[in-house]
């Protein structure tokens, strides 16, 4: 995989407390392989919904909360469906 540019991403301060209580720290372990970390788990999160994108329907999305509606849609049981 090639290196790319970082990309900067604002997330409410809540949701960065819960990535990290929630996801991040259990994995602080001497059976996890790696470093353990928030733009891991958002990376883990992207290539999923690339994964499931061909089940995407952009035409449902208004706004945010539509948006989180089609992925959660399309990542509920990995077939879009």
């Amino acid at each position: 995989m090639s290196k790319s540019a970082p990309t900067n991403i604002t997330l409410p301060g809540h949701v960065l407390e819960a990535t990290d209580s929630r996801l991040v720290e259990p994995l602080q372990t001497d059976q996890f392989y790696g470093r353990a970390s928030r733009s891991m788990v958002i990376r883990a999160l992207l290539e999923i919904a690339l994964e499931n994108s061909g089940a995407f329907k952009h035409e449902a999305i208004r706004d945010y909360e539509s948006l989180k509606s089609e992925l959660r849609r399309i990542l509920k049981d990995g077939t879009g469906g």
